[in-house]
């Protein structure tokens, strides 16, 4: 058994290369590791992950480019994923035992190359869960699977864990329930100048376009509002995929049918988030899924006021009526309510932002989200040393 003073070597995968909250959440983590003798590498996909690549080697993060297929419902995509299954987890398998890493980390519950690949290898894999709702085919197969490959796992919040796994499937196995992490000394409040006039206010949106983040209901809040302040402005930003384009010309239409075009702007995938949430004077999430909302965390961490559905973990790091307000989900009254009383009172949305802050620094700051990594790879090291011995 290797002693925990010593270097661990993790490879952490992404089958997935487009730049959102996971990735983003795998390069805070993996560069703040780098203060706890922990040496992350970094693997994804050799298509779309130009933004990726970029900030892993902006955070001097190792990484490298495998020509593996991700899981989608894009036709092409899902035909080359199957045929090329077996090959890619060869590939996988044989870049693991090459680089001798001591663990292996699984983003996501569709990545069974992945995990097959780990224990091929010979190498403990944590397998770190991240949402709470999969296709039915996805999560048979991720049942099938984690039995005989996760040596451990990581749970983005108590929701993810109660949808994949039950306490007779962690039985003796390491386990540990780890949010999404935000940088609190990048995300931080300007200090700009607060907007007096309430005709004047931007309300926004960090949000991909698809069905799970429930732009609709954003679009249907925005009509509602601009019946009391035509005035106000909304903005979403976030990427509009392919494979979700149906959903995004649906969410278009209803743009133009509410007649809400002229207020409200669709941004794409911005590369200043920062900037983005600065120009902010409420935020509104309204996402009918979720498991650690990476953008939450980091509206919270500026000091806005949040409005967001009752989804993931929110509910354990929003005091509703304290630092934000959580709605149910799909409720546009409700969403509308919490955020035009925002809207009439500024004291108020000062008060959210701050308490806030303060819980994000506390709770939700990557400094403290890598310790909980490391601690979850050497109770898992150990636990799979033991196994062997």
């Amino acid at each position: 058994m290797r002693e925990m003073d010593k270097t661990i070597k993790v490879c952490n995968v992404a089958e997935e290369g487009r730049f959102g909250g996971p990735q983003r959440r795998i390069t805070q983590v993996a560069v703040a590791l780098q203060n706890h003798n922990v040496d992350t590498h970094v693997v994804y996909p050799v298509m779309d992950s130009e933004v990726f690549a970029q900030n892993l080697k902006q955070g001097g993060v190792k990484c490298t480019s495998l020509n593996i297929t991700r899981l989608t419902k894009e036709r092409k995509v899902l035909i080359r994923y199957a045929l090329r299954f077996l090959w890619e987890i060869w590939v996988l398998s044989s870049f693991f035992k090459k680089n001798h890493f001591d663990i292996i980390h699984a983003n996501g519950s569709y990545q069974f190359k992945v995990a097959i690949a780990a224990k091929l290898s010979g190498i403990p894999l944590v397998w770190h869960l991240n949402d709470t709702m999969m296709s039915s085919l996805v999560y048979r197969a991720f049942k099938a699977t984690q039995g005989f490959c996760a040596k451990g796992f990581i749970v983005a919040g108590q929701r993810v864990f109660d949808y994949y796994l039950d306490n007779s499937e962690i039985k003796g196995r390491p386990f540990s329930e780890i949010n999404a992490p935000v940088d609190t000394e990048k995300f931080s409040p300007s200090g700009n100048e607060v907007n007096l006039d309430s005709e004047k206010l931007t309300v926004v949106s960090l949000s991909g376009i698809n069905p799970t983040k429930g732009v609709e209901y954003f679009v249907r809040m925005a009509a509602c509002i601009h019946k009391v302040y035509p005035q106000v402005r909304f903005k979403v930003a976030g990427a509009e995929l392919r494979s979700h384009q149906i959903y995004s010309n649906m969410v278009k239409e209803l743009v133009t049918e509410l007649r809400v075009e002229d207020y409200i702007e669709f941004h794409g995938l911005v590369d200043d988030v920062v900037k983005f949430l600065d120009s902010a004077d409420i935020c509104v999430f309204t996402s009918i899924s979720e498991a650690s909302p990476t953008a939450i965390w980091e509206a919270m961490s500026m000091g806005k006021a949040v409005v967001t559905t009752d989804v993931g973990s929110v509910n354990k790091y929003i005091g509703n009526g304290v630092s934000g307000d959580i709605v149910p989900v799909k409720d546009v009254d409700a969403l509308c309510d919490r955020t035009l009383k925002l809207i009439d009172n500024q004291e108020l949305r000062d008060g959210y932002g701050q308490v806030a802050r303060e819980v994000a620094e506390k709770e939700l700051d990557v400094k403290a989200v890598a310790k909980k990594h490391k601690e979850i790879y050497e109770r898992i090291i150990k636990h799979a040393a033991g196994e062997q011995s």
